[in-house]
């Protein structure tokens, strides 16, 4: 058992010198290196997705202040104030004719047959909602 012992020592007085003391110590050094680069190459794009996300906004507002700007000189300009004015006092323009229709109307086809609708499904029993369900047939 010395002999293992003896010969382990021996293998690592061999491997601990000085010029391997110096090699893991620069390595070391490269790898904190590394790490630190590739820390501030990652915060680095990430400032950069805030930038651009922050530049997409102020363009989104930019386009809706002009078209609100837009539409405020369309409000101010004297066709929409005519249009509102006729739309709002059922009033024509010289020449044009108002059509106003009463509030309920019943729906008719081309030949001005009223249009027989089909019972509701909330009206229907069950086994009916079934039935026309699968079939497509009413009971």
């Amino acid at each position: 058992m010395n002999i293992k012992i003896k010969q382990l020592v021996s293998k690592a007085k061999n491997h601990l010198n000085l010029n391997n003391g110096v090699l893991v110590f620069a390595l070391l050094i490269a790898f904190s290196w590394v790490w630190s680069t590739i820390d501030a190459i990652q915060r680095n794009f990430k400032l950069q997705q805030q930038v651009d996300d922050l530049r997409q906004e102020i363009a989104v507002q930019e386009l809706k202040n002009k078209t609100f700007q837009f539409q405020n000189k369309y409000y101010a300009s004297s066709e929409y104030q005519e249009l509102s004015a006729r739309e709002r006092l059922n009033k024509a323009a010289p020449g044009e004719k108002v059509l106003i229709l009463p509030p309920n109307t019943v729906h008719t086809d081309a030949n001005d047959v009223p249009v027989q609708t089909e019972t509701p499904i909330a009206q229907r029993s069950n086994f009916a909602q079934w039935m026309y369900f699968l079939f497509g047939k009413k009971s």
